[in-house]
């Protein structure tokens, strides 16, 4: 297996803070708006103070710099003249002081890996992000080389309170400090600035990585009658796209949750045809608090708010095209993509107790709950995985 992007003798930088400076980072570093030879990385201490990164192949060898030359606490600073599909170490450095170090791979051609999950809010007294999200982003910042991480929206119960955000970025930091975040506008992010702020992404927007392209969409009520305009442009994003395709959004089109049963049927309305003419393979979401799987006219659904929220119990009537479901568990999907086909592997990391007021077990690392080979003419390997998937849930169910 390749090595870790960041590596083992960079851990104590990662929560080293930067009190030399005057100033302490108390978000990230973390990266988001990667492509082929670019990257921003972005940093928040609890002071103002001048920022700069260094940045190359291995803490040895940090040959690029870059700064944004502004004493603020929030930088985002535009690393470019990178290297596709590369792995790349980063110290950020405020005031002239070296702080904590990070990692993240450029896009680029070949096969790729990438996480997905979501609903990632606390829910005082119940629990903290510390308690629930930070096991499940720790699981997957132990996995190896992946190029990017889609979070599917809720990262915060209530979008404009710092402290929440400063919990999520506590929270996640070892994911974050060794890939690049994709972020998806939930609910409770409440369309405010600090998200934006944070992570300096668009509302919807697109990109391809590998044999992969990935759009992501608002489905949030506020996009009002800016709806028309944005299926416009989904239209447009996928008529271009190339390789498999898969769209991120944060509300699904299908569910069998009894607060929202049958899924958000506007958007299904909306946006499902689209993903049907132009061959999506897949589909992410969050929002209902349980795994589950669809699929409908060639086009998987894997909705997967398991982030670390409080979980709820999914309806016993299920809606055309269910296939699995998996409740009271904290997971993430791990996608491998290539040429020929995709792998998607359902990871459980912990079984919360019905009353979500417990963890009542902790999955080993390697657990997979089900996995998924799309597209579904590759007969004879989803046939494989298929009986792979019943015996590991038998497995769950029985021997765990």
């Amino acid at each position: 297996m390749a090595e870790r992007l960041v590596p083992i003798a960079l851990l104590l930088l990662l929560l080293l803070p930067l009190s030399a400076s005057g100033a302490t980072v108390i978000w990230g570093p973390y990266v988001t708006g990667t492509t082929n030879d670019s990257a921003v990385v972005s940093w928040k201490t609890d002071l103002p103070a001048t920022g700069s990164v260094a940045c190359g192949p291995d803490v040895d060898k940090l040959t690029l710099t870059a700064a944004d030359d502004q004493v603020v606490d929030l930088h985002h600073v535009a690393l470019t003249g990178l290297s596709p599909a590369m792995a790349y170490t980063y110290v950020v450095s405020s005031n002239g002081t070296a702080g904590p170090a990070g990692g993240f791979r450029t896009f680029g051609e070949g096969p790729i890996a990438f996480a997905v999950y979501g609903d990632t809010r606390g829910q005082v007294p119940l629990f903290t992000q510390m308690e629930r999200h930070k096991l499940v982003a720790d699981r997957i910042a132990g996995e190896e080389d992946l190029s990017f991480v889609i979070h599917c929206g809720d990262f915060v119960t209530f979008g404009n309170d710092p402290e929440e955000w400063n919990e999520y970025f506590t929270a996640a930091r070892a994911m974050l400090s060794s890939t690049t975040l994709v972020p998806v506008l939930g609910n409770h992010e409440g369309n405010r600035s600090i998200y934006y702020d944070a992570f300096a992404m668009p509302q919807w927007y697109s990109f391809e990585c590998g044999d992969a392209h990935v759009t992501v969409l608002d489905s949030n009520d506020w996009v009002g009658k800016r709806m028309d305009a944005e299926t416009a442009w989904l239209e447009d994003d996928l008529a271009s796209a190339q390789g498999w395709t898969f769209v991120a959004f944060h509300h699904p089109p299908f569910s069998s949750n009894e607060r929202l049963w049958g899924g958000d049927l506007e958007l299904r309305e909306a946006w499902v045809p689209i993903f049907e003419r132009y061959g999506v393979l897949a589909v992410f979401n969050g929002h209902t608090h349980a795994y589950e799987r669809y699929s409908v006219n060639g086009t998987e659904y894997f909705v997967i708010p398991c982030g670390g929220e409080e979980l709820f119990t999914l309806s016993d009537e299920r809606p055309d095209g269910f296939r699995t479901s998996l409740e009271h568990t904290l997971a993430y999907l791990r996608v491998t993509v290539d040429a020929d086909l995709v792998r998607v592997d359902v990871v459980p990391v912990a079984e919360v107790s019905e009353d979500n007021t417990e963890v009542v077990r902790i999955y080993p690392p390697g657990r997979v709950f089900e996995t998924v080979v799309l597209p579904s003419g590759n007969s004879g390997l989803r046939s494989f995985f298929d009986l792979l998937s019943v015996f590991r849930r038998l497995s769950n169910a029985t021997f765990v």
